[in-house]
């Protein structure tokens, strides 16, 4: 009986080993893929949707992208825009995100909404498409720096160049949860899992 108990053990010892090495493996493929900041410029730049509130407002991680962005826009780095996501009327995410943009200085012919996608890989693919039609072939993509992996591999799956520019920001009090999330996406992601329902 103790043979068989230490056996045990033993074989949950290596499991939960595996299991750490693994969870380390994907939090590093996460935080790399997040990238650090060139500082090069690009055809556009591709700004992802989340949360909009009821008011009309950007959530806290949103309007983290959206400063970003036009910061980047400001300095030159990218001639236009390109917000993505979806949602119900005047509150998909895009059109939110457009008029956020629209009152801090980015002009209205800068601004490329696309506001039927609603996920992050119906927005790679929905953007991508944007960018042949202009001709655009590298974006810069603004996200927390746990989502912009996803993001770019969503463009880059779709023959896309994409320089990360991860915004910064206060740490947002959900940040585990959403690492963990892109621990499990990123990899899916890659294998197109996704795309299996």
């Amino acid at each position: 009986m103790r043979e068989r108990l230490s056996t045990i053990l033993r074989i949950a010892k290596r499991f939960a080993l595996l299991v750490g090495i693994l969870a380390i493996v994907q939090f590093a493929w996460v935080f790399v893929s997040g990238g650090i900041e060139s500082g090069r410029s690009a055809d556009c730049i591709v700004v992802p949707g989340a949360a909009v509130w009821a008011n009309r407002t950007p959530s806290d991680a949103l309007a983290y992208r959206l400063e970003r962005a036009a910061a980047l826009y400001r300095e030159g780095r990218a001639p236009f825009v390109i917000v993505t996501g979806g949602g119900e009327g005047n509150y998909a995410e895009a059109v939110v995100m457009a008029e956020w943009l629209g009152q801090r200085g980015v002009p209205e012919g800068a601004l490329i909404i696309e506001n039927e996608s609603g996920t992050t890989r119906e927005s790679g693919a929905n953007v991508a498409k944007l960018m042949r039609a202009r001709g655009f072939q590298s974006a810069l993509v603004v996200s927390q720096w746990f989502h912009v992996g996803r993001t770019r591999l969503c463009l880059a799956q779709e023959g896309m160049e994409t320089l990360p520019v991860p915004c910064g920001g206060n740490t947002l009090v959900k940040e585990p949860w959403f690492v963990a999330r892109e621990m499990i996406a990123l990899p899916a992601y890659a294998l197109r899992l996704d795309e299996l329902r």
